[in-house]
C-alpha cells in the first residue's frame, strides 16, 4: 500500500513498524524515512497504479528470462505529476497553481532560497506566503516538496 506523507505531499511505501506509531518507509527514490503513522494517508489510486506497473514489468522480465523477475521500487512507483515546489521555476509555479501569478511565484522561490538547504522541508512552510490560498491548493493535491 502506498501512502501520502502529509508534511511533504510525497508518496511512500511502509516497510516496517518501529516503536509506538513510527513507521519505516521508502519513497520513490528508495530513500528511507521514519514517519509517524498519523502523518500518512492511504493513497489507493497510486497503490493500484504501482500494482499494475509491477505486474507489467514482472511479465516483461519473465519473458526475457530474468530470474527472479522483481522490478525495483524506482521502476514501480507511480510518476508524480504534482508540481515539486523545490525544483520548479517561478514560471512553472505560476502556470501550475491557480491564483498564483509570476510575482507571487518569484516570492515563493525567494522564500525557498532563504530556507536551510535552500529548499522547503514541508508544505506548511509555504504558508508564509500569505497571498495564496494554500489550504485549497493542498486540498486539491497540486503541490509537493522533496
Amino acid at each position: 500500500m502506498l501512502y501520502q506523507y502529509r508534511l511533504t505531499g510525497g508518496l511512500v511505501e511502509v516497510v516496517s513498524k518501529h516503536g509506538d506509531g513510527v513507521l519505516m518507509c521508502v519513497d520513490s527514490q528508495d530513500e528511507v524515512l521514519y514517519i509517524e503513522e498519523s502523518d500518512l494517508t492511504p493513497h489507493l489510486e497510486a497503490t493500484n497504479e504501482k500494482i499494475r506497473t509491477e505486474e507489467r514489468l514482472t511479465a516483461e522480465l519473465e519473458a526475457e528470462g530474468v530470474r527472479p523477475a522483481k522490478p525495483t521500487t524506482r521502476e514501480t512507483f507511480p510518476v508524480d505529476v504534482r508540481i515539486n515546489i523545490n525544483t520548479a521555476s517561478a514560471r512553472q509555479i505560476a502556470d501550475a497553481l491557480p491564483g498564483v501569478g509570476l510575482k507571487t511565484a518569484r516570492d515563493i522561490k525567494d522564500l525557498q532560497t532563504s530556507m536551510a538547504g535552500e529548499k522547503f522541508q514541508n508544505l506548511d512552510q509555504l504558508k508564509a506566503i500569505k497571498r495564496v490560498d494554500w489550504e485549497e491548493i493542498f486540498k486539491e493535491n497540486l503541490v509537493r516538496v522533496e
